[in-house]
């Protein structure tokens, strides 16, 4: 290091201990371009590209056994509830593991319309890294408050023992929680 550069180091390093910011150099390069952000989604790939991969990663299948054991059907609202479910209800879809009872997966959707077509898969776990098995028993309820947590006067409907990767699943909302 020659001497003029071990004198700037030197000033450099007694400016910023004394609290002065040092001049940039001309050898600072131009700030890089800001990646866009994009809203956080469901993981199950449906919206958004997913994330490039580091250089050796090994590839990744696209639509392979978490795509195999999607969960789809339809959430019905029986005809003497109509009048209760009103516009601002918000509908959740949950799973629970018929053999334990765990939550799974959760999906939430505002201002529903019914008859409402759900899917469920593992990118709605409630946990990454939650295998997304079967069998399930699945629940359909109607919030009011739009809480998760069910209320008194909520409306709910269920499904029991739905195998993962099962199609056309009907649930009919006709109870009202007391």
């Amino acid at each position: 290091m020659s001497r003029a550069a071990a004198l700037m180091a030197f000033a450099g390093a007694i400016a910023v201990a004394c609290g002065e910011r040092p001049a940039p150099t001309a050898s600072v390069s131009p700030p890089a371009e800001a990646t866009s952000l994009r809203p956080l989604t469901s993981r199950d790939g449906t919206t958004g590209a997913p994330p490039a991969l580091p250089a050796g990663h090994p590839p990744v299948s696209v639509g392979g056994p978490a795509e195999s054991k999607v969960v789809e059907g339809e959430v019905r609202l029986a005809a003497r509830l109509r009048d209760r479910a009103g516009p601002d209800g918000v509908l959740f879809v949950i799973a629970r593991s018929s053999a334990t009872g765990q939550v799974v997966a959760v999906r939430k959707e505002e201002h529903a319309r019914f008859p409402f077509a759900f899917r469920l898969s593992a990118g709605d776990t409630m946990m990454e890294g939650v295998p997304f098995d079967g069998p399930f028993d699945l629940t359909a309820r109607i919030s009011r408050s739009g809480d998760a947590m069910p209320q008194p006067g909520d409306l709910e409907g269920t499904a029991k023992n739905v195998a993962a990767g099962a199609r056309g699943v009907a649930i009919v909302v006709e109870h009202v929680r007391p």
